[in-house]
């Protein structure tokens, strides 16, 4: 399998407090958008792992899989993980499998906060590429 970037990581454990939109290859709040480009890669699987639970019932964590042919463009969607939220699939992993048509790939991470207090976190997310990548011929 190609290397994306150092680890292979959408997400790298750094809590989260706020939304994360990647829209560069360098690596802000723990995320980064890959560039896939030059592999030949396009069918993949994500893998999620949430190893803490959210603070709140109401709190939501949302990981949608985008492509996009720039880097900082427009992202569409591909997959979507499901909707996590307090005591249901937390902690837990995720697999999902997408195929991705454009070069730069990320994991949008949406988070709500319901009692809107600003007091939303979640530690331990690792979002991944498998090596379990195959090639469309």
């Amino acid at each position: 399998m190609p290397v994306y970037d150092a680890n292979g990581l959408f997400h790298d454990g750094t809590t989260i407090t706020a939304d994360i939109s990647p829209t560069s290859e360098t690596r802000a709040s723990g995320s980064v958008a890959l560039n896939l480009k030059k592999t030949g890669v396009k069918g993949l699987s994500a893998v999620l792992i949430v190893g803490a639970d959210l603070a709140e019932a109401s709190d939501t964590l949302q990981v949608t899989m985008e492509e996009c042919a720039t880097v900082d463009g427009t992202y569409v969607e591909m997959a979507r993980f499901p909707l996590l939220t307090k005591g249901t699939g937390m902690p837990g992993t995720y697999i999902l499998r997408f195929q991705a048509e454009e070069a730069f790939v990320r994991a949008k991470i949406d988070i709500t906060d319901d009692d809107t207090g600003g007091d939303f976190t979640v530690a331990s997310v690792y979002i991944f590429l498998t090596p379990h990548a195959y090639r469309v011929l």
